[in-house]
């Protein structure tokens, strides 16, 4: 799975860019993707998840970067850790600034 930022507020992880402006197709039209489409980033790039989405051995871990979001603990997290445990071979919204 790779990433790509569709716009300034969604990434969708997906196989390749036909994929995931296929799926992301259910959101908005096509038009509007291929005008705000940003392309690949890498999957080093980090994104926030909330800390009780973290395997108990990470929770206990005390060098984690937090941040309270709303009253809930969120951690960073690179988009290739999220990936690898979700462990979904289907596109989805991988990461959203809007809530």
């Amino acid at each position: 799975m790779r990433v790509f930022k569709m716009n300034d507020y969604d990434w969708v992880a997906a196989k390749n860019e036909e994929e995931a402006k296929t799926f992301y197709e259910q959101f908005i039209d096509r038009d509007e993707i291929e005008e705000d489409f940003v392309g690949e980033v890498p999957l080093t790039e980090t994104m926030w998840i909330p800390f009780d989405d973290l395997p108990l051995e990470e929770q206990k871990m005390t060098q984690l970067d937090m941040r309270n979001f709303y009253g809930e603990l969120h951690v960073r997290k690179t988009f290739k850790w999220v990936i690898e445990n979700e462990k979904t071979t289907t596109p989805y919204i991988i990461s959203s600034t809007e809530w």
